[in-house]
This record gives C-alpha cells, structure tokens and sequence, in this order.
C-alpha cells in the first residue's frame, strides 16, 4: 500500500465568505502558474464567479428576499466551479505532490494498491437539447479516480487536446460551434499514473 495525493474541496458547513476567500486564494496561486498552463479559463471562470458572489453578498446585506435568492445561486455556482477545477487540477497533476502544493488547495492523501489502469471503454456521444454540447459518456475503470477527456478535430492521425478532467464516467464538452465534428478519447487516472487514451469515437455539436 502507498499514498496516492490530491487535492479536495472542502466547502461543507463555511459561510459564503469562507468559500470566497478560498476561491480568491486558489485564483491566486494559480494565475499564471506554470504547472497548468491549461487551466487558465477554468481560473478566470473561477475569478468571475468569486466576483458574482462579493456583489451578491453585499447586496444581501440589506435582507432583501430577491437579494438572498441571488447570493445563493451565486454561491452554489462558485461551489459548481471550484470542485470542477479541482478535478481538473488533480487529472493535470497525476499525483505530483510538488505541483499540488502550489495550486492553493488542500491536499489529502488515499491508501490505495499500485496497479496499472486500462483505459476507459465504450467511448459515446449521446444526444442532448443543449446548443453547442457535446455529451460524452463512457465505461469506467477499475481503480480510476478520475479520467482525462482528450479531443481532436481530424480523423486519424489524431490531434489530441485535453479538454477536461471529470470523475464521472460522463463529460458534457460545452460552448462549441452547432454542427461541428470532433473526435473524442478518454484516459484513467489513478495510482500507477495514466493509463492510454480510449478508442476514439466521433461526436457533433448539437444544433
């Protein structure tokens, strides 16, 4: 047995102001650091929804009915960007302790045996009313914590890209051009690191 590192969001019973001086700190350590360089729209999202929630918690201040309904919704949305950053964080970092340190978010530590991952199976699109997405869904892997989503915009030889890190066995891949074609793959992550990409399998972006 060994430890397997990453890092957690711990959000259950903090006040609105906890959660917005953690996002605040996390947008800190990660602009423009170099260790997730792929990142960077995940943390300005970040940003944006910690700068909703200062608004609405000062707007809230009045005891305004309509004023709280929007702080909560403010709130459950920083909640929703966070731990999708955390996600992504850890399939980035793999475990590499040195690289988690830096991202501003608390670590943890699982016992787990070493064991080389097979890739995820049955790689699919599936249809949904949402313009622009792309709905992945997929077989899981035994031992996987969480599972890289790669993407490419030619048929073999593929040009892959990492999209997303998801610890669901599903990923919606959101904001794209109705009607466009992409190819899509996905790869475990666990103990023994990454496993290799899934078969590929085409998706459009619904109209």
């Amino acid at each position: 047995m060994f430890k397997i590192v990453r890092v957690v969001v711990r959000l259950k019973g903090r006040s609105a102001f906890a959660k917005l001086d953690l996002a605040r700190f996390v947008v800190s350590q990660m602009t423009g650091n170099t260790n997730f360089p792929t990142l960077t729209a995940l943390v300005t999202e970040l940003g944006s929804v910690a700068d909703a929630l200062e608004s609405a918690l000062i707007a809230a201040n009045t005891g305004d009915h309509e004023a709280v309904g929007i702080k909560e919704m403010a709130e459950a949305e920083l909640e929703l960007v966070i731990a999708k950053l955390c996600d992504a964080i850890n399939g980035v970092a793999l475990g590499d302790r040195a690289k988690l340190l830096t991202c501003g978010l608390p670590l943890r530590k699982e016992s787990t045996r070493h064991g080389e991952l097979v890739p995820p199976s049955g790689v699919m699109s599936k249809l949904t009313s949402t313009t622009g997405r792309v709905a992945l869904v997929f077989t899981g892997s035994k031992g996987a914590l969480s599972y890289n989503v790669y993407r490419s915009t030619s048929p073999a030889p593929y040009n892959w890209v990492f999209i997303g890190n998801t610890s669901k066995q599903k990923y919606n891949d959101d904001d794209n051009t109705p009607g466009t074609f992409f190819f899509y793959a996905v790869s475990a992550v666990g103990a023994a690191g990454e496993s290799s990409k899934s078969a590929a399998a085409p998706g459009m972006a619904a109209a």
